[in-house]
């Protein structure tokens, strides 16, 4: 198997830390060959994962098929194919697109877009669109391959957060136009203004995901007034989504379609 160094990973959580501890303390009785793939390769990549199978405590083990699958409490064995392996913190792990098409089977097409997008984000990318869908035409037969290819549709490149790449997906299936990624907004002068997570051009409206640290830390308070008020200046309608809004998402839509509307004419 290929294997391939990489460095400079995202710090995750604690949960993410103990996850590689584990990781760790399993490599002395591991088989030879082996990989570390689906939802624990998936959880070692950062990918954003459900909770039914994110918080599952087994560790996916794989081998090839010259090597038997291994047996045993906190494991569960997997066949898997030759391919390229990338070891993370000295632990062997599967590519980050091989480790999507091998959760395909037990995520919604949407699922498997946030996660997607996610693989291809802006910054810090860990795959591109175009190994995605090398790896989906390599996996004709995988199981989940049809939810794969229904999911290529609809990643996109240059998101910065997977509840960016959720309120993406609740506008466009509330029935609604699909926004723009990373566009930048100017003056009238041509000065930046800002590249708000999602925009309407043509209706001059930023959609902005604002999470809890835009409540509680001051700095970033401060800077999303900052923001809102040259956007405004701008010419811009700013719309503001919380995690809570995402909750009832046709009440969001609704709201985004009104100021549409209003905001249709403008030139």
């Amino acid at each position: 198997m290929a294997r391939r160094e990489i460095s400079g990973l995202d710090s995750f959580e604690i949960s993410h830390h103990q996850l590689l501890a584990r990781c760790a303390g399993y490599l002395p009785v591991a088989p030879s060959g082996f990989a570390f793939s689906h939802i624990t390769a998936a959880r070692i990549y950062g990918m954003p994962l459900p909770d039914r199978i994110g918080q599952r405590i087994e560790l996916d083990v794989g081998v090839t098929s010259t090597t038997q699958p291994p047996r045993r409490s906190g494991v569960i064995g997997h066949r898997i194919r030759v391919g390229e392996i990338r070891a993370i913190g000295g632990l062997p792990v599967v590519a980050p697109e091989t480790a999507w098409m091998q959760l395909a089977g037990q995520l919604t097409v949407d699922e498997l877009i946030e996660a997607g997008d996610f693989l291809v984000r802006r910054k810090r990318p860990l795959s591109t669109a175009a190994a995605l869908r090398a790896t989906v035409a390599m996996s004709a037969k995988h199981r989940g391959s049809v939810a794969a290819r229904a999911a290529l549709g609809g990643i996109r490149s240059g998101t910065d957060s997977p509840m960016e790449s959720r309120l993406r997906l609740a506008i466009v299936r509330g029935g609604l136009p699909e926004p723009r990624i990373g566009f930048t907004v100017c003056d009238e002068n041509g000065d930046f203004v800002g590249t708000p997570d999602l925009a309407y051009v043509a209706q001059r409206i930023a959609i902005e995901y604002e999470g809890d640290g835009h409540r509680i830390e001051r700095a970033v308070y401060h800077e999303d007034i900052e923001r809102r008020e040259l956007f405004e200046l701008a010419g811009w309608r700013v719309f503001r989504v919380t995690f809570e809004h995402l909750k009832h998402p046709q009440l969001m839509v609704h709201r985004l379609t009104r100021l549409l509307r209003e905001r249709a004419n403008l030139r």
